[in-house]
């Protein structure tokens, strides 16, 4: 029988083994939503294993906490459920072979993810898995930190595992690896680190339903005191503003906020100003375009601040790639 880990590993702990499918399906209820598991073994002869490499040391689902397990079956497997309303698991099948339906439609993957109620089907022809589990909970709060407020709807996976998670595949691989060594035991800190490492690889690289709240924060500026003189810019653009009262309304010294700026941004407070104050000339001169409102380019220019024409429309073709009279010509 094919076991990876378990014989001899100082760590990984079996769930299950023998060959007594009744005790499987038993087992795969504490796992999944329990009134939906269903296994069928065309002929149920064989043996299975079950082994825990990492995580709390719990029947089911710790939804704060992250868990990986090997399965390994030496028999043909059709498993039916439901997954909890409080986990995510990861399957990646290492050998052998598997066909997943997820909510009825056939998944063309060895690899894949389900998520909070996601109904699946999968056959299995002696396979050697990874399950990578993850509490519900944990993604929320992990969502939380990285967007600085919790998000408003439950995070879904795509269910097919994208074509460019190779490189998260094996540090997968390399995560149950080294648990199964028993180097997290004797470093709990070197397993936290390497369990935030998965995650956040997990979530940065696997399209989900909040994948674009996630770009946004990866553009949003970390430094508060940039984030308070770009909100100060926003509110004040048609007003004369200097360096000095973006720095009083960032609470920091002017150096203080160049610096922030440059780091977060690539910019000066000013530049940042002006690429706000073109934005508004932009937006008003496309209005002038398609009629909903009246007025010149020197019009919509000196309204937000630019007096010098022939330097605004410099910046502006610079920004833009033409003209604003030729915007400002545009019809929708």
């Amino acid at each position: 029988m094919r076991k990876r880990f378990s014989e001899g590993s100082p760590i990984a702990s079996t769930v299950v083994t023998g060959d007594d499918f009744d005790e499987l399906e038993h087992t795969f209820q504490a796992f999944l939503a329990p009134d939906t598991v269903k296994l069928h073994t065309p002929a149920p002869t064989g043996f299975f294993d079950i082994s825990q490499l990492s995580g709390l040391r719990v029947t089911g689902i710790d939804p704060n906490g992250l868990s990986v397990y090997e399965l390994t079956l030496d028999s043909d497997v059709v498993l039916q459920g439901e997954e909890t309303l409080d986990a995510y698991t990861v399957v990646v099948t290492l050998n052998g072979q598997s066909q997943v339906k997820i909510d009825g439609e056939i998944v063309p993957s060895r690899h894949v993810v389900t998520g909070p109620g996601t109904r699946f089907q999968t056959r299995y022809d002696h396979p050697d898995i990874l399950l990578l589990r993850l509490g519900r909970q944990l993604v929320t709060d992990t969502m939380h930190e990285r967007l600085g407020e919790a998000p408003t709807s439950t995070l879904r996976f795509d269910p097919v595992i994208a074509p460019d998670m190779d490189q998260w595949l094996t540090l997968l691989h390399t995560f149950s690896e080294t648990a199964a060594s028993g180097m997290f035991d004797r470093s709990p800190l070197a397993a936290a680190h390497f369990e935030k490492l998965l995650l956040h690889g997990l979530l940065d690289s696997q399209p989900h339903s909040l994948s674009g709240d996630l770009a946004a924060e990866r553009h949003r500026p970390k430094s508060t005191a940039v984030r308070r003189a770009m909100t100060y810019c926003e509110e004040h653009a048609a007003e004369p503003v200097s360096i000095g009262e973006l720095a009083m309304a960032a609470r920091v010294s002017v150096r203080a906020l160049q610096q922030a700026f440059r780091t977060d941004l690539g910019l000066t407070p000013m530049e940042y100003l002006r690429r706000v104050r073109l934005d508004h000339v932009h937006q008003d001169l496309l209005a002038i375009a398609q009629g909903r409102a009246e007025g010149t380019v020197t019009d919509v220019a000196l309204r937000w601040g630019f007096t010098h024409l022939g330097r605004f429309s410099g910046f502006y073709r610079d920004t833009y790639g033409k003209l604003p009279s030729e915007t400002a010509r545009f019809t929708a």
